[in-house]
C-alpha cells in the first residue's frame, strides 16, 4: 500500500518532534534509525539527513511487541499535537483504524491499543465478521458496478495494461439496524458508528484513504443516507484520478470521474431513500392500528387521535377563560352530557381521557347551525362536531373518498384530517386564551383573536411537521 516513500517521516513528524525506528529482516540484525525535530532546528544543525541505519537491538520494554526473527517497531516520542483528551484520542483511532484496515482485518491482521483488539467496522455493514457486533444481520448489497477508466500515461508500467477497473459496492442496512424513525441517535446506532455513515468510502489498494461526503456531489447527503453505504475501491494506477496525495490520506475523484461514479450510483441512493422512507411509513401506519386498535377495545376510540397527540407534545401557555374551574369535576359532568347512555366504568374511562390531555375531539350529531362546539373544562377542552353540518359532511365524505381510492390517497387523507383538526383545535386554545373578566370592545376582540387563533396553529403545524 506505500508508493511514495515518505509515509512513515511524514506521518511521524507532523505528530511529533522524534520518532525512532527499529526493523530486522529474517536472517539479519535489528537495524536502527531516527529523525529529531530538535537536532535539526539546532544552531548550528545536529541533524541534517536521516541516519544510515546502524545495528542496535530494540529496547527490552519493547521487546513484546515485535517478532523475534523479523518485525519492525516505530516509537513516537515528545508528542506535542495532541488534539484531544487521551482517552477520547484512543477511541477515535480505534474507530479510524478499524474502519481504515477493515479489509486487512478480514485477512488475519491482528491490531492491538493498550492491549485491546481493535475491530472491523464495515461502512457497507455487509460483513460482519471480526467486527464488534458479529452477530448482527448483514444489510443487503446491491448488485456492484465495475467502473473502467484509463490510467494516466505517465502511470502506466511497461507493457502493462493502459486502463484500471474500479468496483463500487452499495448497500442497505437491514430493518433490524432502523426499526424506526428517529433512531439514528440511539445508543445501539452509536455503538456501530451507524451516526457516522453519512459519505462515500473510498480505498485504494484495500486501504480506506477517505470517508466522508464528497465536494460538489448531488444529491446532496441529508441524514436518512446514514442508512445506505457505498464503497469505491481502486488500485494505485488511478491515483492522480482521485487526486491522492502523497501522504496517501484523501482522495476526491476528479470532475470527469466524479460524473462517471455518480451516474452509477445515483438511482441506487434513490431506491435506497425510498425503501427506508417506505419502510418507516409501514412501521409507523401499523403502530397508529395498534394504538387505534386498543382505543377501540376500550371503547375511548375517536378517530381523531394523532391531532390530539400533537396537541398533548405541544408547549402552549395555560388557559385563562376556565382558570376558576375543577378540571375533575367538570370532566365527570360532560360525561354524563356526551356519553350518558354508556356503563359507569365507561364513563370513568371518557372523564380520565378528558382530564388527561388538552384537547379531545369527538363526534356528535344535533340540529343547529353550529358545526363544531367546545367545552373548556379547567384546563382541557373537548370539542365535538356537528356530523349534521353540511362542512363535516362534506369534509368526511372527501376523506372517505380519499381513503378507498386505489391509487393509495390514505396518506393524504389523514393529513387532510389532521389538518382540520389541527385548526379547530387551535381556535379552541385561543378562545382559552381570553380572561372572563375582562371587557373588550368587539374590534379589539377580534383582532385578538385571530392573533391567538395564528399563533397557536403555527406551534400545532410545528410539531406536526416534526413528527411527519
Amino acid at each position: 500500500i506505500g508508493r511514495f516513500g515518505v509515509g512513515v517521516t511524514l506521518g511521524a513528524i507532523s505528530q511529533c518532534q522524534r520518532f525512532e525506528l527499529y526493523s530486522k529482516e529474517k536472517g539479519g540484525d535489528w537495524l536502527y534509525t531516527y529523525i529529531d525535530i530538535n537536532e535539526i532546528s539546532s544552531n548550528p544543525p545536529a541533524m541534517e539527513s536521516i541516519p544510515e541505519p546502524r545495528p542496535k537491538h530494540v529496547p527490552e520494554q519493547y521487546e513484546h511487541l515485535v517478532g523475534e526473527e523479523s518485525g519492525t517497531l516505530v516509537i513516537w516520542s515528545k508528542y506535542d499535537r495532541q488534539p484531544c483528551s487521551a482517552e477520547e484520542l484512543i477511541e477515535e483511532t480505534k474507530i479510524w483504524m478499524g474502519r481504515t484496515y477493515r479489509k486487512f482485518i478480514w485477512n488475519d491482521l491482528n491490531i492491538e491499543i493498550n492491549g485491546q483488539e481493535v475491530f472491523a467496522i464495515d461502512p457497507l455493514y455487509v460483513t460482519t465478521q471480526k467486527t464488534k457486533f458479529s452477530n448482527d444481520p448483514p444489510a443487503y448489497e446491491y448488485e456492484p458496478f465495475e467502473l473502467e477508466w484509463p490510467i494516466p500515461f505517465e502511470d502506466r508500467w511497461s507493457n502493462g495494461p493502459d486502463k484500471s477497473v474500479m468496483k463500487i459496492r452499495m448497500s442497505l442496512l437491514p430493518e433490524a439496524l432502523r426499526p424506526h424513525r428517529g433512531v439514528g441517535g440511539s445508543k445501539e446506532t452509536r455503538e456501530r458508528c451507524i451516526d457516522r455513515n453519512e459519505g462515500i468510502s473510498i480505498l485504494r489498494n484495500d486501504r480506506e484513504v477517505f470517508y466522508d461526503h464528497i465536494p460538489y456531489w448531488k444529491p446532496a447527503f441529508d441524514w436518512p443516507d446514514r442508512w445506505w453505504g457505498c464503497e469505491i475501491s481502486f488500485t494505485a494506477g488511478l491515483d492522480k484520478c482521485f487526486k491522492v496525495r502523497n501522504i496517501k490520506k484523501g482522495a476526491v475523484p476528479v470532475t470527469e470521474l466524479k460524473e462517471a461514479i455518480n451516474s452509477l450510483i445515483v438511482p441506487t441512493i434513490k431506491t435506497a431513500r425510498e425503501t427506508v422512507s417506505d419502510f418507516w411509513t409501514k412501521v409507523e401506519q401499523e403502530k397508529k392500528e395498534k394504538e387505534r386498535a386498543e382505543l377501540q377495545d376500550d371503547g375511548l376510540f375517536t378517530g381523531h387521535e394523532e391531532a390530539e397527540k400533537i396537541a398533548k407534545e405541544t408547549p402552549t401557555d395555560k388557559s385563562e377563560i376556565d382558570i376558576h374551574k375543577d378540571l375533575s369535576q367538570e370532566s365527570k359532568k360532560i360525561v354524563e352530557e356526551l356519553k350518558k347512555n354508556e356503563s359507569a366504568e365507561q364513563k370513568a374511562k371518557w372523564a380520565i381521557k378528558f382530564a388527561s390531555q388538552p384537547f379531545t375531539i369527538i363526534d356528535k350529531s344535533w340540529k343547529g347551525p353550529h358545526f363544531f362546539d367546545i367545552e373548556h373544562l379547567g384546563g382541557s377542552d373537548v370539542i365535538t362536531y356537528n356530523s349534521r353540518h353540511a362542512f363535516i359532511e362534506e369534509l368526511y365524505s372527501i376523506i372517505n373518498t380519499l381513503e378507498n381510492d386505489s391509487d393509495g390517497e390514505v396518506e393524504m387523507a389523514l393529513k387532510m384530517k389532521n389538518l382540520i383538526d389541527l385548526l379547530i383545535i387551535s381556535y379552541s386554545k385561543a378562545e382559552a386564551k381570553f380572561d372572563s373578566s375582562t371587557e373588550w370592545t368587539a374590534e379589539n376582540f377580534l383582532e385578538e383573536l385571530k392573533i391567538n387563533w395564528g399563533h397557536s396553529l403555527n406551534s400545532y403545524i410545528k410539531t406536526w411537521k416534526k413528527t411527519e
